[in-house]
Parts: C-alpha cells; structure tokens; sequence
C-alpha cells in the first residue's frame, strides 16, 4: 500500500510539476503564449538554439530542464541522451525541454536532437557541461502488497500494485518468446504455487499450484543449460522419505512449449534440494543423506525399470544438511551452499564429472555467525540460493576467473559477496538497527547503511540492466538491489 501511494504520489508530482513549468513558460516562438494544448515540430523556417539546462547535479529520475528557442512540442520529435543512454522526454513547451535522468548515465554528456516533422535530425546539440548523477546502491520494493496490520499476505494475482506473495522461496531468470523479462519464482519453501513475475508488462500470474504437479517438498528449480527449454524442478519428498530411491519422484521438468504448465516426473532418486545443469547437458544433483553428489541417470536399475545416479563425492563427510548447488557460467566449478559455508567443487569437462569439493568459505565446522573475512574466517547463517555475475574488472585483469557469487544469507538477513579469491563482504541488508537491536525488517534506502531484509532465500539477476532480483522470504515481497 505504500508503495502504491509512493509511486501515484511521485508520477502525479512530476505531472504538476511540468504543468507548472509550461504554464510559466513566458511566450511561444512568435511571441504569443503557445500554452500546452499545441502539438507541433520546430519551425523550419526559424533557428533552433540552446542556451543551457538545469540542474547540473542529482540522482536517477531527477527532472532536467533544457532551455533554447524552437524546439516544437511534439515529443516524439525530440530525442535527448544522457550519459549515452536514452533519457525519457516528458514534455516540451517550444523553449523549454523536460528530461528524466536514466540509470547507468554516469558520463553525463548531455546530447539533444530535434527532429522535422518527417523525422530528420535538424539539429543536434551537445553541452558542453556534464550532468553529474548521483549513485549509489539502492534497495527497492518491486512488487508484493502485504496487510500492514499483521503482515499477512496470501497467493493473488494481478498488477505489481495488487498481487500478492505468501513467502517467496526461490527465484530463476527469464526471457520469454515475444521478449519479456520473466521471473519464476517458487512461492513457500515446498512451493505451494509456481508464480510468473512479468517485469515487462509488471503483472504476476500463477503458472500452476501444488497441487496439480504431483511434486510433495519443492526445494529448488533450474533450467537446463544448452537450451533453457525446461524446467526442473528438485523435490525432497518430505520427513520419513529420506533414504527412499524408487518410491516418487526426485525431479520433475516442465516445458517451455507447454508454458511450463505440465508437470513431468524425470528421475526416482534419494530425497534432495538441488540440482545443476551443465553446458553440455550433463545433469548432477545432492541428496539429503550424507550431502552426497550424483551424477544423475547413470545407471539403469532392472529391477524397478529406473535410471538410478552415479554416487561421485560427499560435501562433507558423514554429515546431512540442506545443500544447494550453482553452476558457475563458464562451468569452471559448481558451488554448493550448506553447513554454514559455500564450497566449490571442479568441473573436468573431459569426464563430465564433478571433482571433490573445497570449503571457499566459511566456517569448516559449520559454525554460525556473520563476519565479513577472507576464506574460512568469514561467518554465515543459513547461506541459501546464490547467483554469478560478471566483474567487468576481471575481465580487464585477463583474470581466469572473471565471475564473483552472490549469496541469499537466510537468517544473516542480507545479501553477501564472494570473490573467485575468497574475500566475503555485505552486498546490502543490516543497513540499520531497530530501537530493539533486530537487523531484520523492510525498508528501502542505500543498500548498507538504510535497507533491511527479513530472511532472504533467493536471488537472480539481470545481467543487461545490472539488476538483483531477492525473494525477501518473511517479508512477503521481491526486492531489487541496483546502482541508482
């Protein structure tokens, strides 16, 4: 509801604003008030001229004034870049353009083209003044209406403004056929329902409930690699189904030419929360008892006319806990998080086996605690669903390795990260303490010194606009974390 008020509150502000600014606006070109009503291109007979813009400084969306003579109202005529990126034209009252600052328009030349009513660049100016955005890493509530009174939420769909999670799990990556960003997203731990998140067109819908997947205890959820065209999800069976091979499903997989609506068993297996999907298709999940690893249907079992996995290596010997498994993009290593710690194992591509797995770090007794440290002196709580992202200076190191990690820590309550080398730090989250010292809670601001969380589990990320996506689990909402 908030947020709602928020958002009506900020795009009606910017509307008034602009009314105000064209109302004030002394004359039109011919010296008569042109006022807001006309619609037209520049005048071909006339100059066009600028003489500046205002202000100089500001965050994103802050509203930017290009002053001159002549440049028409018809905003479609009227193009303006930032930094390189387009900048959304507002409005144009002839002698005075209205701009909002794009994200990601750190350089801050500032570029105008004024169109003929044919489209043709009749003029193009730059200033010589830069605009300096103001960034920081921020913190938002992108979508998830929750009662105020008692935090309660349920499994509705509809708008970003109305639809409502009960507690997001588990979250996956995705671009549809016509080109929408889509985020799936297991909705409670066990998934009660698969839910779409479409960020293109801001509504969320249910793909398909528990209920109608046969799936008992969804834990986690993937794609395969080489073509992203399923959909697999890992289920752990529930209590009393620890050990049990052959009795129900382990994965299942749906179909992207199905919606993914049509749930599939694929592998009878020991319970398990994970799996990975490699380049070239070999498939590789954990189990429960002993945190073993298996390459998945190696060997065909005659008597139950199943495929049964390969046993490979135990995260941790002698030692049961909920592990989950990340592959890295260029299938380098896999990372497994579990026992309060993040190993990595590597990947031979020639055997199309996972080798034994390093504690990267953590503590290697699986002690609990939060301390941002190198290796194993770093301390988490609970590390849950994590996601790889290219560091555009490793790249230009000719680093090997040119990808950090970034973690859900569950009951930490934030946002970690991990080097290739090792070095953990606090990504956003714990940013401020409540009255009764709880770290834990919803607010939006800078990610380290305002925002706060409420036991994330799951992470994704949009590598072509440099957003985090977190399943803000016990907060009931999708939180984003960008430079803005």
């Amino acid at each position: 509801m908030l947020k709602e008020i928020k958002k009506k509150f900020l795009g009606r502000f910017i509307a008034i604003l602009f009314v105000i600014i064209l109302a004030t606006t002394s004359c039109s070109q011919d010296g008569g008030y042109q006022g807001v009503k006309s619609v037209s291109p520049t005048d071909p007979s006339k100059p066009v001229t600028f003489t500046g813009f205002s202000p100089k400084e500001g965050p994103v969306r802050t509203l930017v004034f290009i002053e001159g003579s002549n440049f028409g109202t018809d905003v479609s005529k009227i193009e303006v870049t930032i930094g390189g990126i387009s900048a959304p034209v507002i409005g144009s009252s002839g002698t005075k353009i209205a701009v909002m600052a794009p994200r990601r328009s750190n350089r801050g030349d500032v570029v105008v083209r004024i169109m003929d009513v044919d489209g043709k660049v009749v003029k193009e100016h730059e200033f010589e003044d830069l605009f300096d955005l103001h960034v920081a890493l921020q913190v938002n509530t992108l979508v998830g209406d929750v009662d105020p009174q008692n935090n309660s939420s349920s499994i509705i769909n509809g708008s970003f403004e109305e639809a409502q999670f009960q507690t997001p799990w588990w979250l996956e990556f995705d671009v549809d056929e016509e080109g929408n960003k889509i985020i799936y997203c297991i909705d409670s731990e066990g998934l009660d329902a698969l839910r779409k998140i479409n960020l293109t067109t801001q509504e969320v819908s249910t793909v398909f409930m528990k209920g109608q997947s046969g799936a008992r205890n969804i834990k986690s959820m993937l794609f395969d690699t080489p073509t992203r065209d399923t959909l697999f999800f890992v289920d752990d069976h529930g209590a009393g189904n620890w050990n049990d091979r052959h009795q129900m499903p382990h994965m299942f997989y749906t179909l992207r030419n199905e919606s993914f609506r049509k749930v599939y068993p694929y592998l009878y297996a020991q319970t398990s929360y994970s799996a990975v999907s490699m380049k070239d298709g070999t498939i590789f999940y954990n189990t429960w008892v002993s945190s073993e690893v298996y390459k998945a249907r190696q060997v065909f079992d005659e008597a139950s006319q199943l495929w049964d996995g390969k046993a490979l290596f135990s995260v941790k010997a002698n030692s049961s806990d909920h592990v989950f498994m990340f592959r890295h993009p260029d299938d380098l290593y896999v990372y497994m998080t579990g026992f309060n710690g993040v190993y990595r194992c590597a990947y031979d591509k020639n055997k199309k086996e996972l080798v034994s797995s390093v504690l990267h770090v953590g503590d290697i007794g699986g002690g609990v605690g939060y301390v941002d440290a190198p290796g194993s002196s770093a301390r988490f709580d609970r590390p849950r669903q994590g996601v790889f992202v290219k560091n555009k200076d490793y790249v230009a190191q000719g680093k090997v390795d040119v990808y950090d990690f970034y973690v859900c820590d569950h009951w930490n309550h934030c946002v970690r990260r991990i080097t290739p080398d090792g070095e953990v730090s606090t990504l956003a989250g714990r940013g401020s303490r409540g009255i009764d010292g709880n770290v834990s809670g919803w607010i939006d601001g800078e990610a380290r010194e305002t925002a706060r969380f409420n036991q994330p589990t799951g992470i994704t990320y949009d590598e072509e606009e440099e957003i985090f996506y977190v399943a803000d689990n016990q907060n009931k909402r999708i939180r984003t974390i960008s430079v803005e």
